[in-house]
């Protein structure tokens, strides 16, 4: 029997990542057909398009903690959402709605709901987002990454992060070389990141006995000309997640933010994490998964508003002999099995 999936959710791409990556991890089987609902001219429809995932475009509202006219007339549009949901879900066949949250997800879920058919949500973060805490109260399943006080191994399972399986199709072994000198990669993303970027400046000439390897995404491409000069620094404009897991073998220690994604990702790579929280992040959720990786994986974790330059200068220095022999990847894909089960 044949199962129909359709994938929900809006915002950053590192939420939008795990749904690929469940499809990317089912796509070969044949009891799986994957759809997915969102905004048309939306990076979840390029994404679809690209992957060759039916995209099924829905009309779009938000409902704002704050005052603001728009609130007035905003849940006509959600109602409309609701009943574009409803004929979606009878038309398509669709038996299983998967989320990772955010508002476009609730007047999906919705209908789902009234349809009988199955909500399953994976929460990301330590912090649990305010739609999918909405949604879990008729969710089939929640599935987190972080440890959580509801977990009953029933309804609340532990299944970690979903990662991307594109990462490591082109590994062939645990075990790699040791780096003559040491490897960092600077992975902040595009998000707040400028403050990274001018404190790494900063140290360069001062750091010339360590290979960099930084990626700038969209919001950083003004820095390339800064960073072209350095013979030590090795620049990505963008990267495939193919080529990502090439450069993750390689690299000692990671400079980065708290998504959650990411964070896992470095974990399963054997890479030593210096996480600077995003402070202006919803619900101050990335100082809570750096706390949590700090705690168990020992990572060290900075604050972007205390001298950053001379904390990282400090730990660069401290760590100049650290070096990477070998990989986590044995678990991987334990959560995708985890979730896999339920389906």
């Amino acid at each position: 029997m044949i199962k129909t999936i359709a994938l929900s959710w809006w915002g950053t791409g590192w939420h939008i990542f795990p749904l690929l990556s469940l499809y990317n991890f089912l796509k070969e089987e044949e009891n799986y057909r994957f759809i997915w609902m969102w905004e048309e001219f939306s990076l979840e429809e390029k994404i679809a398009q690209k992957n060759q995932i039916k995209f099924l475009s829905l009309s779009t509202g938000k409902l704002r903690r704050y005052f603001d006219l728009k609130n007035f007339y905003e849940p006509l549009k959600n109602m409309t959402w609701v009943i574009q949901a409803l004929y979606y879900i009878k038309k398509y066949n669709i038996d299983i709605i998967f989320s990772k949250g955010w508002y476009v997800s609730v007047p999906v879920c919705i209908a789902a709901k009234i349809l009988g058919k199955k909500i399953y949500i994976h929460e990301s973060d330590t912090v649990t987002w305010l739609s999918n805490k909405f949604i879990s109260k008729f969710a089939t399943k929640i599935f987190y990454s972080f440890p959580h006080p509801l977990i009953d191994g029933q309804k609340h399972i532990l299944s970690g992060q979903i990662l991307n399986p594109e990462l490591i199709d082109n590994i062939e072994s645990i075990e790699k070389e040791e780096n003559e000198t040491l490897h960092i990669l600077v992975i902040a993303w595009s998000q707040g990141s400028t403050i990274i970027f001018k404190s790494l400046l900063s140290l360069l000439d001062n750091l010339q006995d360590i290979d960099f390897t930084i990626i700038l995404w969209e919001k950083n491409l003004h820095f390339r000309e800064n960073f072209s000069r350095f013979s030590n620094v090795t620049l990505y404009d963008f990267i495939s997640q193919e080529e990502l897991g090439q450069v993750y073998k390689d690299t000692d220690i990671a400079i980065t933010r708290a998504w959650a994604t990411t964070l896992f990702e470095l974990y399963y790579f054997g890479i030593h994490s210096i996480i600077i929280p995003l402070k202006s992040s919803a619900w101050h959720h990335q100082e809570k998964n750096a706390q949590f990786f700090k705690k168990s994986f020992s990572s060290d974790v900075l604050d972007e508003d205390e001298d950053l330059s001379n904390a990282l200068l400090e730990l660069l220095q401290k760590y100049k002999d650290l070096r990477k022999v070998w990989l986590n990847i044995e678990n991987f894909f334990e959560p995708l099995n985890i979730i896999k089960k339920y389906l």
